[in-house]
């Protein structure tokens, strides 16, 4: 049978003897609450057996409210002393290995319960991320919703590696990245696209990336497009001259000129509010 104190280890003030006397020293012993809690002990170890040193270890109730935590030693064990009797969940974290799904214990009154944990490796655990903030360049204020797009580029050549949006405070992650060159593009309606300066991550490694949008000055602009074709034959005309007019008071002022393409689409862009009229024609030198 293991031996426990029922009470608390009591000790008297010092006593000092000179000669034959007899002093008193009375005692009142107080008892031990802590009789009433366990102890919970056990190792973290990888599938082949070698000890996991360093790993967060964490103690939940029953009502998955967390406990306690500690951390396991270089031969990979941990102990939480003083745990009231009862039912609690155990698992166990650490960089590089995958968390444990959690393991049911009981404690018992005054008796060590003792739990194996064995995390297996993360096959993603030597991966890097690239993470950042998006800001409007002139309030300096995050945005919510910019595309973010993720190129890698191998041999001189980028190839996307992945797209996504920055959350309220403007923020995106790309996670369990191979190591190379990565560079990344941000856009958002109303904002000039950018993008970024090339980075390299290698060996874990979390690589912090903002990058700012501008206002697009030409936001509030129109556009006015459409085809140039043949009245007889539907075909699109290349090369149509077409003129942009716009009209004032009645009076029309040409302010663009451009050429249809080879099928037959024009297109003005950056205008603003107002009323105006596209005139085309084919002109050719005689």
């Amino acid at each position: 049978m293991a031996i426990s104190d029922r009470y608390i280890l009591e000790p008297s003030p010092p006593i000092t003897l000179e000669g034959r006397e007899g002093e008193t020293a009375s005692l009142r012993l107080q008892q031990n609450v802590l009789l009433e809690n366990g102890i919970v002990t056990g190792s973290v170890r990888r599938p082949d057996g070698t000890p996991v040193n360093a790993a967060t270890v964490k103690l939940f109730n029953s009502n998955d409210v967390p406990f306690d935590h500690t951390n396991s030693n270089p031969a990979g064990n941990f102990s939480f002393p003083q745990v009231p009797v009862g039912s609690y969940f155990i698992t166990a974290s650490e960089p590089g290995l995958l968390t444990p799904t959690r393991i049911p214990i009981s404690v018992t009154r005054n008796r060590p319960t003792n739990v194996a944990i064995t995390m297996q490796i993360d096959p993603d655990g030597t991966k890097n991320a690239v993470f950042g903030i998006v800001r409007d360049t002139s309030t300096n204020t995050p945005l919510l919703d910019a595309t973010i797009e993720l190129y890698q580029v191998v041999g001189g050549t980028p190839s996307l590696a992945g797209i996504v949006t920055t959350n309220a405070t403007g923020q995106y992650l790309f996670a369990n990245l191979l190591d190379g060159e990565y560079f990344i593009t941000a856009s958002k309606a109303g904002y000039l696209s950018n993008q970024s300066a090339p980075l390299n991550v290698a060996s874990r490694e979390f690589a912090g990336l903002d990058i700012d949008l501008i206002s697009d000055p030409d936001v509030n602009t129109g556009t006015i497009s459409g085809f140039i074709t043949d009245n007889a034959t539907n075909q699109p005309i290349p090369n149509a001259t077409v003129a942009l007019y716009s009209i004032s008071n009645g009076v029309e002022t040409i302010v663009d000129i451009t050429k249809s393409n080879s099928g037959g689409l024009y297109l003005f862009g950056d205008l603003p509010a107002g009323t105006y009229r596209v005139k085309a024609t084919v002109q050719v030198e005689a």
